[in-house]
């Protein structure tokens, strides 16, 4: 009992010292906003891209990976099993929340579209990474970074089908902002927002005109849109 004693006495010191060293954490949500150029982006509305064709989406999903925040001092926070699956399921955002993050302030973030590492030649589910999500490729192992399925009508005014599955390592594409200031993420009330543009995956740099191919998929055109995704198809507003 004389060994027990003074351990039983020293125990909750040693308990609340322990607990000082326990760091906070936030949480993060990531809002999406979809737009067509100026316009909130709607399924089934038409819009007219820079080559003149006139075309409406009835699907369109991004994947984002790897999402990094960096804080003030350089130090990078890691989002585990980030594998995610945009889409406008909510009018025309998307909404993802990340918890557990350490609190402090941040200068930057970043993530690629598309799907990195082994995870996009695996069939184990990570994240959003599912078969049954229609994002992977039926006929090869992997998955679409972005899908986008609708129609244009051509100069005979026929309707005919836009396809623009992107995929393969060469459109995975790295996307960084910095804030105009550090930010402070602390607590729960912590938000950054983002905006997708559509016209943006068909211009700049590569104009995509429809009349010429209307399907890119495992072609150099879609390596052409690739191109054009990689810088002002996501922007950070603030």
């Amino acid at each position: 009992m004389k060994t027990i004693k003074p351990l039983f006495y020293i125990l909750p010191f040693i308990l609340f010292a322990c607990g000082d060293d326990i760091e906070e954490t936030a949480s993060l949500e990531l809002e999406f906003i979809h737009k067509s150029g100026n316009e909130n982006f709607e399924y089934g509305k038409t819009y007219t891209n820079k080559a003149g064709n006139e075309f409406s989406l009835r699907l369109w999903r991004t994947y984002i990976s790897e999402i990094r925040l960096i804080k003030s001092d350089e130090e990078v926070y890691a989002i585990p099993e980030s594998y995610h699956l945009i889409e406008p399921t909510n009018a025309n955002k998307f909404r993802l929340n990340l918890d557990q993050i350490p609190s402090g302030n941040y200068k930057a973030i970043r993530f690629y579209v598309g799907v990195v590492g082994d995870e996009n030649l695996s069939a184990e589910i990570v994240g959003d990474l599912d078969p049954s999500n229609n994002m992977a490729w039926n006929w090869t192992t992997g998955y679409k970074f972005i899908r986008m399925d609708g129609e244009f009508q051509d100069k005979e005014e026929n309707r005919r089908g836009v396809v623009v599955h992107i995929g393969t390592e060469v459109n995975l594409k790295a996307q960084v902002f910095e804030f105009d200031q550090n930010i402070n993420f602390a607590g729960d009330n912590n938000k950054l927002e983002f905006e997708l543009d559509l016209l943006e995956a068909f211009q700049n740099p590569n104009t995509i005109d429809f009349e010429v191919l209307s399907d890119f998929q495992f072609n150099n055109e879609a390596d052409l849109i690739g191109e054009n995704y990689e810088e002002g198809f996501v922007k950070l507003i603030e």
